[in-house]
């Protein structure tokens, strides 16, 4: 039984995880709550997200784990999550953007007219973030970590004109652009901190590397033939719990204090070849969200 500690090297935080019912989301809040903070758990089905707190509170003994849940393909079900928080809880000292998605071959869209894996992988953590960050500024010290993944160097050179996919779409090229625009977007909002003076908000980008969570799951029941890559991809695929490690890491560790603006995986930074980042795609990235979200907005970071 992991049993929940606060001490010297985890004093207690205010800790918000994203999509942390399953996979890699739900070993972040694990590892988080056994550290002995306060974890606000997101998912989007009532009774999985319940019984994840549950199974929390169970294996750490910490029962200052809360669940919240929302589906965050939708914009104004983010701003609603948003509002909830803003309204339950004092400040934040952590978000971690991990809810995600991909899906199949055919292109999805979501009831507000945005394509699917845009809406829950670039848009929610852009709308959600931007929402929250008064409550971040009001921490002496907050983190904000995103997840993005490996795959933002698959999907060739980035669509700008036609940003989600309309005339365009293969699953890779929207899953590998989603990933990497919100790591543009994190860029970004580290930029437009640091020119704003804010100093006590951090933001970073983590990858997990392969881990076993229901995202395969997704990708092959809606693309079967999927299923052989998968296969032969296996000996390469962790657990969802090594993949949490520097979600972790990034979260909660004292010897990151202060570390803003970088790349991170596999408990280190990222070495990033230069033909991935452009200021003018994260400005256009950054741009294009604002337009999309600019109802949901009154506070964004100019």
């Amino acid at each position: 039984m992991h049993r929940a500690s606060s001490n010297a090297t985890h004093p207690k935080k205010t800790i918000l995880v994203t999509g942390a019912s399953s996979g890699i989301g739900k070993q972040t809040a694990l590892a988080l709550a056994a550290q002995g903070h306060t974890i606000i758990m997101h998912g989007r089905n009532t009774r999985k997200t319940q019984e994840v707190r549950d199974w929390i509170v169970e294996r750490t003994g910490n029962r200052d784990v809360h669940a919240h849940v929302a589906d965050l393909s939708l914009m104004n079900e983010v701003a609603r999550f948003a509002a909830d928080i803003n309204a339950a809880y004092d400040h934040l000292d952590v978000l971690v953007n991990n809810a995600g998605g991909q899906f199949g071959s055919t292109r999805e869209v979501t009831a507000e007219g945005h394509e699917k894996t845009f809406a829950i992988n670039t848009l929610a953590p852009f709308l959600l973030t931007n929402l929250l960050l008064p409550k971040l500024q009001r921490s002496p010290s907050a983190r904000i970590v995103t997840v993005a993944s490996e795959s933002y160097r698959q999907a060739g050179q980035p669509i700008l004109d036609d940003i989600e996919l309309e005339g365009h779409y293969s699953m890779a090229r929207a899953y590998g652009f989603s990933k990497l625009y919100v790591w543009w977007l994190m860029r970004q909002l580290d930029a437009r901190l640091k020119a704003a003076g804010v100093r006590n908000v951090t933001v970073n980008t983590v990858e997990p590397g392969s881990a076993a969570t229901a995202l395969q799951r997704e990708s092959i029941r809606k693309s079967p033939w999927m299923l052989p890559l998968i296969i032969l991809w296996l000996p390469f695929i962790r657990t969802a719990r090594h993949g949490a490690r520097t979600s972790v890491l990034m979260a909660s560790s004292p010897t990151v204090e202060g570390v803003s603006g970088e790349f991170w995986g596999n408990m280190r930074r990222k070495h990033i070849n230069g033909k991935w980042i452009s200021a003018d795609g994260e400005r256009r990235i950054w741009d294009y969200c604002e337009r999309v979200c600019a109802s949901y907005l009154t506070d964004v970071t100019q």
